[in-house]
């Protein structure tokens, strides 16, 4: 899946054809829906049924102060999700440093966001923390699914 430049994207049709299966696929569309100048954190989630499929594009959930953190909250994600008719979630951040190297927080949350994920009995994938594109050996994200043993 190509990266996405700024200013194209991709059309609601050709949503309904991505079916996501690796966390670089996962990672492609969360960097094309940041900003090139993004100077703060933003929360994605990227609604999917249960086959893989991408249902909407990813959903912007937070953003935080210029140059500062925002907090990840659940119930933004699932919200947003729900609304989305999701099945499964992939959720992402950016670290506008451009480091992708997750936080002791970013792995609490992750924590938190897959407990309340199976209370609602919604599939979640994986938690990506998106760097620059060069970053985390030429990925340019990592994936905390991979860091814990659990692979999309």
């Amino acid at each position: 899946m190509a990266k996405q430049d700024k200013g194209r994207s991709i059309s609601r049709s050709q949503f309904a054809t991505l079916n996501i299966s690796t966390p670089a696929q996962a990672a492609a569309l969360f960097h094309a829906a940041l900003p090139a100048d993004a100077h703060e954190e933003r929360v994605f989630v990227l609604p999917l049924d249960a086959a893989g499929r991408v249902l909407a594009r990813p959903i912007l959930v937070s953003v935080g102060d210029k140059d500062a953190t925002t907090a990840i909250e659940p119930g933004r994600i699932f919200r947003e999700a729900l609304k989305a008719g999701a099945e499964e979630i992939i959720v992402a951040h950016n670290h506008p440093s451009g480091d992708p190297t997750p936080s002791k927080q970013d792995v609490e949350a992750t924590r938190e966001l897959k407990d309340l994920a199976a209370r609602l009995q919604i599939g979640f994938l994986d938690h990506l923390v998106i760097g620059a594109p060069d970053s985390a050996q030429g990925r340019g994200f990592v994936s905390l699914a991979e860091m814990d043993g659990e692979n999309l």
